[in-house]
């Protein structure tokens, strides 16, 4: 089984690093989020990763 690098990024403002974590976790587990484009790569290589969209049909 191949291990994979996976990133999602926001931005979001907020007091405090804790605060900004929060948000974007309920963000995240939103069930109407939009949040569900992640960055993909193969972990150990330096090949670019892939933009996959699992949201509205992507």
């Amino acid at each position: 089984m191949t291990e994979y690098r996976i990133v999602w990024e926001i931005n979001i403002e907020a007091d405090n690093p804790r605060e900004a974590a929060e948000e974007a976790l309920r963000i995240q587990r939103d069930p109407e989020s939009c949040a569900t484009v992640f960055e993909v790569r193969e972990e150990g290589t330096e090949e670019d990763g892939v933009h996959i969209d699992l949201g509205w049909g992507g």
